[in-house]
């Protein structure tokens, strides 16, 4: 029941964003007729297609690299195959199965017995993500410093609350890494014996002292991860300024870049179904302080940029649909 109320709740949400967004914009007047520059500007139409694709490459070899740390023989195209389906319920999904989940399921399945370490692989996956979305975003940042004084109040705001969000997770992080070493736990055990033998804390304990575990045996690996994450974040962001182009908006690419960290948290909240009318609105405001973007524009420019990964979810469901009938065939030639 709470499940079937989360997924209605952001279905709403997601119908009432995108609802108000089109009675702003006309979807008619205003944004319709954006989408047909998508075919007159073939060539970013194609540049973002490509980027969007590089950026899930990029995905799966990061994955790939703490995989095999855990995995030696774990062949990459597995891993890309995962990744690609993952896209589709990543799009699709309204709450039941994510890509996540799909990637635990379809490895563990492949790789029996190695469900806990393609668990905390993944865990260490969205860590070198975090840590590269703010070196990225820091870059932007500091190359764009000198033009900090221009732009608005309001949009200032929303820059330093985002990178005082992702500074915290970062303080966050080196907090946990250091209060889950062993002799920090068995200090704890020791003074706080009630509190630390409580069920429900012992297991996460256990599940945060695993992935510390695994980063102290593959931190090599893991920076390795993260130069590879950061090159995937930027061609993701990219996607979206080819997104821009194709619609026929212009903004100087570093206030894309600098604007998409903030777009893509905004759009990872569960409040909306893949981040529909979130994406869009964040989008629109952050390109029309930061670059005076028309709105309308803005939000064909998300929309393009959304597109584009859309049509690589649709091959991995595809990709998916044809798993699924080769393993219904598997059996039945066995009969035979």
């Amino acid at each position: 029941m709470k499940r079937f109320a989360s997924i209605t709740l952001r279905l709403l949400i997601s119908g009432v964003l995108l609802v108000l967004l089109f009675r702003e914009h006309d979807l008619f007047a205003d944004i319709a007729p954006r989408f047909h520059s998508l075919l007159t500007n073939w060539h970013w139409t194609l540049a973002g297609m490509g980027f969007a694709f590089l950026s899930l490459f990029l995905a799966s070899v990061r994955w790939h690299i703490i995989l095999r740390g855990l995995v030696p023989s774990l062949p990459f195209p597995m891993v890309l195959q995962a990744e690609l389906i993952s896209a589709f319920f990543n799009i699709s999904s309204v709450g039941v199965v994510g890509g996540d989940t799909y990637k635990i399921m379809a490895l563990s399945r492949r790789l029996p017995g190695q469900t806990m370490p393609v668990s905390v692989s993944l865990v260490l996956d969205h860590l070198t993500g975090l840590i590269s979305v703010a070196i990225l975003f820091t870059a932007c940042m500091l190359a764009r410093s000198s033009q900090w004084n221009e732009i608005g109040y309001d949009m200032r705001m929303l820059i330093t609350g985002y990178a005082m969000y992702v500074g915290g997770a970062l303080v966050g992080l080196v907090i946990s890494w250091f209060s889950f070493t062993p002799s920090l736990l068995a200090w704890g055990r020791r003074t706080f014996p009630r509190t630390m033998g409580n069920p429900k804390l012992t297991g996460l304990i256990a599940r945060l002292t695993q992935v510390h575990a695994v980063f102290a045996l593959l931190w090599r690996r893991t920076i390795s991860a993260m130069a590879v994450s950061t090159a995937m974040h930027a061609a993701f962001f990219v996607s979206f300024y080819c997104g821009l182009r194709a619609v026929g908006g212009a903004a100087p690419v570093l206030d894309v870049l600098t604007s998409m960290p903030i777009v893509d948290a905004a759009a990872s909240l569960p409040v909306s179904i893949s981040g529909l009318g979130v994406r869009e609105r964040t989008f629109e405001a952050l390109l029309a302080g930061l670059a005076q973007v028309p709105e309308a524009v803005g939000v064909s420019a998300s929309l393009a940029g959304w597109i584009f990964s859309l049509f690589w979810g649709v091959v991995g469901g595809i990709l998916f649909l044809r798993a699924k009938h080769a393993a219904h065939i598997a059996p039945e030639a066995q009969c035979a």
